[in-house]
């Protein structure tokens, strides 16, 4: 079996980093393997970015399956053979991104915590103001609900079963400290601008992410809970904390 790429699946992007570095090796290597006089040069083969797309893209698929099965059953009855059936792979490709089940558990998580925030942070980099961003936030646990409802799931199956690793609790607990830091940022830069009223940021952050956490679970439990009207609701009550009104505030009642 080729040499596994090192600790591939982690991260698809990080693995990436590795992937193309050593594919850079390869072709600088390549072209340097040519012999003097009338002997043959070997040139590299220009497929390097075909190959590392092809490789993102299957890693991809294994983590979007991983996570589907580790969410609708639990880790300890989800086996490595199940998840290659459902892909219909060998175990041993699988073997060569993952060193184990418990690496492709913890990649898993990455990938779902990674697939949360990728629609506002697009939001976040084109500059949109405070209340935009919040209310995208908001949005996104109705709108991508399936994902994070997903991650939600295995986060707690996680605290029955993988207390003892710390890379997998890291994980997870960095969806939370990224959730805080989004929307601390965020209200910050709105009492900046006059927006919203002083608050402590990093308090009503923290309201924010708990009450989201609180409906994300009662959904787990109870299937019939009205998420979309929760958030909507606890939307409404964000804006009056802020006191927003849709307007910019005035000087005086700046910070």
């Amino acid at each position: 079996m080729a040499a596994k790429p090192p600790h591939a699946a982690l991260a698809p992007d990080r693995w990436m980093k590795s992937e193309k570095g050593r594919m850079t090796h390869e072709l600088n290597r390549d072209i340097e393997r040519k012999k003097r006089g009338d002997r043959t040069v070997r040139r590299a083969a220009p497929a390097a970015p075909a190959r590392e797309e092809h490789s993102a893209s299957r890693v991809n698929k294994f983590l979007r399956v991983s996570l589907d099965l580790f969410a609708e059953r639990n880790f300890a009855s989800v086996t490595i053979k199940d998840i290659a059936k459902a892909l219909n792979v060998n175990t041993a490709l699988i073997y060569y991104y993952f060193d184990s089940k418990t690496d492709l558990f913890r990649a898993t998580i990455e990938y779902a915590v990674a697939g949360a925030f990728e629609n506002v942070r697009a939001l976040d980099d084109k500059s949109a103001d405070p209340p935009a961003i919040i209310a995208a936030w908001l949005a996104n646990h109705v709108n991508k609900f399936a994902e994070i409802h997903r991650f939600v799931k295995i986060a707690l199956d996680f605290r029955g079963s993988h207390e003892a690793d710390p890379d997998i609790a890291s994980t997870i607990e960095s969806f939370y400290i990224e959730e805080r830091k989004l929307l601390s940022r965020v209200i910050r830069e709105g009492i900046r601008q006059g927006m919203f009223k002083p608050v402590d940021p990093n308090r009503m952050a923290q309201f924010i992410s708990t009450y989201l956490d609180g409906c994300m679970v009662r959904s787990v439990i109870l299937p019939e809970f009205d998420l979309k009207g929760a958030v909507r609701d606890l939307h409404q009550r964000v804006l009056e904390m802020l006191g927003y009104s849709g307007k910019t505030r005035g000087k005086s009642q700046r910070r």
